[in-house]
C-alpha cells in the first residue's frame, strides 16, 4: 500500500514525463514508453483502497501538465488553444467536485480494485489500451461525431512518436491507431509487472510477452525503414506573419517571386479561405509554376481546381442550415489532378483523423499538403505538423504542413521524417518531394485494426459480464471483500449491498 504524499507525487511524476513526451520536445520516443507506468501504479493502489475523490485527483495530477502542454508558448492569453485547455481543466475539476459530492452524501467511499474485476491478472494489462484506443478511434470515424471530434488527434499519444520513424512505421499497417495502442500497452504492461512482482516476487509472464512484441515491432521498423532520398519535385513553402499596416496578398507574391531563385515547381501558401488571401493574377503563367494557396491548385496555363473542406468542423455548420444529411454524415472530398500529378489537401481540422486523408489518396491522391491559417500558437504549429507526419506515413506519400504566423513549416517524407530546408530564409521553406503511387496496407485495407480494438474491447466487457453473472461470489462495494452473491451486506465491514436505485426506491 502507498500513501497519499506517494500516489500524488507518483501522478505529478506522470505529467512531467507526458509534458517531455509530447512535441515541439523529442523525447518521446524514450520517455512514452514508460510515461503513464507511475500514474497507472497510484491510481491501481487508489483504487484498492482509498476513495473516489482521491482517485479523481490523482488521475488529474497526471494530466494538469498535459493542459500545460496545450498552452505552450501561447501568444495570445485568450487564444482558443487557452481556452480549450481551460475548458478541459474546468471539466477536470467538475469531476473532482462531483465525486466529492457523491462520497459526502452517498457514501461511495471505495472503487472497485479494477474496472473488469472478474477478469483474469494477464487480461488486465489490456483494458486501459483496448478502452482508450478503441475510444479514439470511435471519436474519429463515427460519421458526423468525428467532424468534431476529430480534434482528439491533435493530442493523441500516438504523438509522442513523431521523430521515431521505427515505430511510427507501425501506422502504415494499422493508422495512428496502432501506435496508440502499442504506447498504451507497453506502460500498462510495465506498470502491472511491477505491481504483480512487488505482491508475488514472480515475473509477470505477459509483461515479458508485450516486451517483445515491442522489440520486434521496433526492429522491423529500423530493417524496414530506408534512408532518406530526396525527391524530384521542388517545393517553396511560404511562411510568415502579417506585420501591421502590411498586404497579405502583396507579402505572400512577394515572398513567393524570392523563392523562386530556388527553382521550385510548387509554391504553397497557407490556408487563404480564412486569411483574406485572394489568387495572384498571372504568377504562375510568367514563372511556369503551380500555385498551391490551400485548399487549392493554380496551374501554370491559370486553371483553378479546389476541394470541398468536406470533413472541416466549419462545413458542419452550412450540411445543418442546408439539411444535407448526406453532406453532414457522408462529406465527399477528392483530390486534384494537375499535369504534374495528384494533390491533396488535410486543411487544418481535417488533418487530426486519419478518415479525410485516405479517402483523397484513395481518389488517387499522390501528394499531400496540410495548411492552415494563423492560429498563433507555436504549439498547435507542432500539433498540426505531427498530424501531416503521420497522414505522410499512413499512406507512404510526401507531405507538407505550412502554417502562417510561425517558422514550423514543414516538408515530410514517406516515413514521417522532416526534410532538410533548403533555404536560409526564415519566410521560406524549400525542399524536395515526389508524387509517389505506393499505396499502404492501411490506403487499402482501411480501419480493420481499429475496428479490431472496438471489438475486442467490446468482447471484454460482455465476457466480465459472464464471469460476474456465472461467479458464486461478489466484491464488497465499500471494502471489495468477496462476499456470497446473495449477501445483503458485508460480514466484514456491514455495508449494505443493495445498488442504490433500489435503496432509493424501497
Amino acid at each position: 500500500m502507498i500513501d497519499r504524499k506517494t500516489s500524488y507525487g507518483l501522478a505529478i511524476l506522470s505529467g512531467i514525463l507526458l509534458l517531455f513526451s509530447f512535441p515541439p520536445f523529442n523525447l518521446g520516443g524514450f520517455l512514452a514508453w514508460f510515461a503513464l507506468v507511475p500514474l497507472t501504479i497510484a491510481v491501481d493502489k487508489e483504487s484498492e483502497t482509498k476513495r473516489i475523490s482521491r482517485l479523481s485527483r490523482i488521475a488529474g495530477l497526471g494530466c494538469v501538465l498535459v493542459f500545460i502542454w496545450l498552452a505552450w508558448w501561447v501568444s495570445a492569453f485568450l487564444s482558443w488553444i487557452g481556452f480549450i485547455a481551460g475548458l478541459l481543466f474546468g471539466i477536470a475539476l467538475a469531476c473532482d467536485l462531483l465525486t466529492a459530492y457523491i462520497k459526502d452524501y452517498w457514501k461511495t467511499e471505495k472503487l472497485a480494485s479494477k474496472n473488469l474485476s472478474y477478469l483474469s491478472s494477464p487480461s488486465q494489462i489490456f483494458i486501459i489500451p483496448l478502452v482508450a484506443t478503441a475510444t479514439e478511434f470511435l471519436l474519429m470515424n463515427i460519421p458526423g461525431v468525428m467532424r468534431i471530434g476529430q480534434i482528439a488527434g491533435f493530442f493523441s499519444i500516438a504523438k509522442t512518436q513523431w521523430a521515431n520513424p521505427a515505430i511510427m512505421h507501425l501506422a502504415s499497417f494499422t493508422g495512428m491507431y496502432g501506435v496508440t495502442f502499442l504506447v498504451l500497452l507497453v506502460n500498462c504492461a510495465i506498470a502491472y509487472g511491477i505491481i504483480h512482482y512487488k505482491e508475488t516476487k514472480k515475473i509477470f509472464k505477459p509483461t515479458v510477452i508485450v516486451l517483445c512484441l515491442f522489440a520486434i515491432i521496433f526492429a522491423y521498423g529500423l530493417i524496414d525503414v530506408p534512408s532518406q532520398k530526396e525527391g524530384d519535385v521542388t517545393v517553396a513553402v511560404i511562411q510568415s506573419p502579417l506585420l501591421e499596416g502590411e498586404d497579405i496578398n502583396d507579402l505572400y507574391l512577394s515572398l513567393s517571386k524570392e523563392s523562386l531563385k530556388y527553382q521550385p515547381r510548387i509554391v504553397v501558401w497557407p490556408f487563404f479561405q480564412y486569411d483574406g488571401l485572394a489568387l495572384p493574377e498571372n504568377f504562375t503563367q510568367e514563372h511556369d509554376v503551380y500555385l498551391a494557396p490551400g485548399p487549392g491548385v493554380i496551374s501554370p496555363d491559370g486553371n483553378i481546381s479546389g476541394d470541398n473542406l468536406g470533413y472541416h468542423m466549419i462545413t458542419l455548420f452550412t450540411n445543418i442550415a442546408d439539411r444535407d444529411v448526406k453532406g453532414l454524415f457522408f462529406p465527399e472530398v477528392h483530390s486534384l489532378d494537375t499535369d504534374l500529378g495528384k494533390f491533396a489537401f488535410a486543411t487544418c481540422i481535417e488533418s487530426g483523423s486519419t478518415l479525410p486523408t485516405r479517402e483523397r489518396v484513395n481518389d488517387g491522391a499522390q501528394f499531400l499538403i496540410v495548411p492552415t491559417g494563423a492560429p498563433n500558437t507555436y504549439v498547435f504549429s507542432w500539433a498540426l505538423g505531427t498530424n501531416a507526419i503521420y497522414r505522410a506515413v499512413e499512406h507512404k506519400v510526401f507531405a507538407v504542413e505550412v502554417i502562417a504566423d510561425h517558422d514550423s513549416s514543414m516538408i515530410i517524407d514517406p516515413y514521417g521524417r522532416i526534410i532538410k530546408d533548403a533555404a536560409p530564409e526564415p519566410e521560406i521553406v524549400v525542399g524536395k518531394i515526389s508524387f509517389t503511387d505506393d499505396r499502404t496496407f492501411y490506403t487499402k485495407y482501411g480501419d480493420g485494426f481499429g475496428w479490431t480494438i472496438v471489438g475486442l474491447a467490446v468482447f471484454l466487457m460482455i465476457y466480465n459480464s459472464h464471469l460476474k453473472r456465472k461467479s458464486p461470489f461478489k466484491y464488497c462495494k465499500k471494502c471489495r471483500a468477496k462476499i456470497e452473491k446473495d449477501a445483503k451486506t458485508c460480514p466484514k465491514c456491514g455495508t449494505e449491498q443493495r445498488p442504490l436505485w433500489k435503496r432509493f426506491l424501497f
